[in-house]
């Protein structure tokens, strides 16, 4: 009687020490950053590459602050803009995503008045800049909620009053958005 008593002691407590079938709890999402708003970028032109005979007509304008308004929308990781040019007026689209310090927004289309015509180069010549692509990387200052970031513009270079492209040109900024 012992000896059954201590099998079935044993086998309980072997049985105890199986597998937990259970499934660990999933992991906490980590939070993403909110930025739905109506916000203000400044942006300040630190470089610009290319520009065929454009190519160091522009430097003058390094270091210059431009200032838009920017409104964002967000749905989850999500994100649409629209940034205003508080100079002219000019209002671009964006789409983007946010992540837990950061977010992503590249554009998809702008007014046609985003576009500069009839810059001249040094040589004379006449160019038109069209607005080709961009995108806009902003990381969370935690002190102080605001955002500091890059901004890349790339123009398709074009003879003047045609579409006929000749090069292109490169536009960086840093960039700081402020509530």
């Amino acid at each position: 009687m012992r000896r059954l008593l201590l099998l079935l002691i044993l086998g309980f407590s072997l049985a105890a020490c199986g597998n937990d079938s259970s499934t660990p709890a999933p992991a906490p999402t980590p939070a993403r950053v909110q930025v739905a708003g109506i916000w203000t970028l400044s942006e300040t032109r630190t470089g610009i590459t290319g520009g065929e005979c454009l190519q160091g007509s522009l430097d003058s304008t390094i270091g210059m602050t431009g200032t838009d308004t920017i409104n964002i929308t967000q749905a989850g990781p999500a994100l649409t803009a629209v940034t205003t040019a508080q100079a002219n007026g000019v209002s671009c689209n964006w789409t983007g995503t946010a992540d837990t310090d950061r977010f992503v927004l590249n554009l998809t289309s702008c007014q046609n008045n985003a576009n500069q015509f009839n810059i001249r180069c040094t040589n004379g010549a006449l160019r038109d800049l069209r607005i080709a692509s961009a995108v806009i990387t902003a990381t969370i200052n935690n002190t102080n909620g605001n955002y500091t970031g890059t901004k890349a513009e790339i123009y398709n270079v074009t003879n003047a009053g045609t579409v006929t492209q000749v090069g292109t040109m490169t536009s960086n900024e840093n960039v700081l958005m402020t509530k």
